[in-house]
């Protein structure tokens, strides 16, 4: 049920607050980081809700749910597809415990990234419909032309230094709040390096089908993250897209 109103939230609270921007046109990205934000805050409610009236918080509900899976509980066949065949029973004991902390320390930041691609999908979505009745709006840029502010590395920066001298406080687990700061920084450069492989598909004509196969196989993949957040890192510093338009121009 619990989960089925996050969804429900995740989906319908940032509508009312993209049309506002969408209607006014202003920027396509601010109104899906501020119908984004809505999301989230609407489930942070949630859980304040579900605690005051259980006293039990969401968070030790999913702990709790975790802890009552098993090794003879998974399909042998899945530790199989991860590499895990050879593993002793003791081994693959550890290797459960190890995924279930994962889970817990990835949760909040997995809510935030879950928040922004369904934003930016109900964006692209409404914004075409409106599109089509022939409203002008403002219509959401090819993902080709996504890019990040340039202060994104000194944001990046100033951040982690603020939240390692929080940490270090003892103010928020420090496992925590460093897993999810480097999972949603994996992820925003990620969408960069994205980006720049879209262009790049773009002006070879690939169809946009093998684009989005390839996409998937690089977000699915320990190397394809890195391969990608490196790209993005990359594109943010020299700003690759821009250099090969301006040297094709020059040419």
């Amino acid at each position: 049920m619990y989960t089925l109103l996050i969804l429900g939230i995740m989906i319908l609270l940032p509508i009312p607050v993209m049309m506002k921007y969408m209607l006014a046109g202003r920027s396509a990205y601010r109104g899906i980081l501020e119908g984004s934000f809505s999301a989230i805050t609407g489930v942070t409610l949630v859980f304040l809700l579900f605690w005051a009236m259980t006293g039990v918080t969401f968070f030790e509900v999913l702990n709790s749910t975790l802890s009552q899976i098993n090794v003879e509980d998974m399909n042998p066949s899945s530790y199989y597809m991860m590499g895990m065949k050879e593993l002793e029973p003791d081994a693959m004991l550890r290797a459960l415990e190890s995924m279930k902390e994962m889970a817990k320390l990835a949760f909040p930041g997995t809510l935030i990234v879950f928040s922004l691609v369904i934003a930016y999908l109900n964006y692209a979505v409404i914004s075409w419909f409106i599109n089509k009745s022939g409203r002008k709006i403002s219509a959401l840029p090819p993902f080709r032309a996504f890019s990040l502010p340039k202060n994104i590395l000194i944001g990046t920066v100033i951040i982690y230094l603020l939240s390692y001298i929080t940490a270090n406080m003892g103010i928020i687990d420090k496992d925590l709040l460093m897993f999810n700061l480097e999972l949603l920084f994996t992820f925003i450069f990620s969408v960069q390096g994205l980006a720049v492989i879209f262009y790049f598909g773009h002006l070879k004509k690939i169809p946009k089908v093998i684009l989005f196969i390839v996409s998937g196989i690089f977000m699915l993949t320990w190397i394809g993250q890195t391969f990608l957040f490196l790209l993005g890192l990359t594109d943010v510093v020299l700003n690759i897209r821009k250099r090969f338009a301006r040297t094709n121009l020059n040419l």
